[in-house]
């Protein structure tokens, strides 16, 4: 990922110990960035590693979660973000660097125009392939970056009637870049759905020629399940 903004919120000090680093983000950071929490956090659960043929899960990724924001009075969309996965699992507090990585270095973003239980399940997942692709647990694949593309193999929402089929990552539009921890800085990527036939557009074309196609319609970045597609 991009190397995340310098945004640090409060005077922190030092010796913050894990859960202080996941209780500053959760409950200072996030609600200064996203605004007023809506139904809380969503931890992962095991049996969403299943699908990647994981069966053996370590405690800490369950740690990991999804949170809702409602709207604000600045953004008519909810807003789910991942939480955890910038976590310092393996950094003892006095190891803490601030103008490196915390944790993984990333937590992932996706908007709605409507409070949605797909948007939960599709970041659920999505954070699971990217703790499984750092871990090395999945081959050759490597971590998520801008503009990696994910087929989806269904509809984005679950249903049946959707063309958003591909997820594309990108960095956010009209939020935080990022922002930093006493243990290191953190990217926000942002995870938006797209049409197949978009999907390949924007692979040979580049993402901005939809993009710019879609900003107009109200359908970037923000998800729209049930739009027409523009390729």
């Amino acid at each position: 990922m991009a190397e995340a903004p310098t945004i640090l919120i409060g005077d922190f000090g030092g010796g913050m110990d894990l859960d202080t680093i996941t209780k500053l983000r959760d409950e200072d950071i996030y609600p200064s960035l996203f605004g007023k929490m809506g139904r809380g956090t969503f931890p992962l659960r095991e049996e969403v590693f299943a699908p990647f043929g994981v069966m053996e899960v370590d405690p800490r990724w369950l740690r990991v979660g999804v949170t809702e924001f409602q709207p604000s009075d600045d953004r008519a969309s909810w807003v789910y973000v991942t939480t955890g996965y910038s976590d310092p699992w393996e950094v003892a507090p006095e190891d803490y660097d601030p103008e490196g990585e915390s944790g993984n270095g990333v937590e992932f973003v996706m908007e709605t125009p409507e409070r949605a239980d797909w948007a939960v399940m599709r970041l659920q997942s999505l954070v699971a392939f990217d703790i499984l692709a750092a871990a090395g647990r999945l081959g050759d694949a490597e971590p998520l970056a801008y503009l990696d593309q994910l087929p989806l193999q269904h509809p984005i929402d679950g249903g049946e009637t959707s063309e958003l089929k591909t997820m594309v990552i990108c960095p956010p539009e009209g939020l935080a870049k990022g922002f930093a921890l006493p243990s290191g800085k953190v990217a926000l990527a942002q995870a938006v759905g797209l049409t197949n036939a978009e999907a390949a557009q924007a692979a040979e074309f580049g993402l901005a020629t939809i993009a710019d196609k879609l900003r107009p319609l109200g359908a970037y970045p923000v998800t729209v399940p049930e739009r027409d597609s523009v390729a």
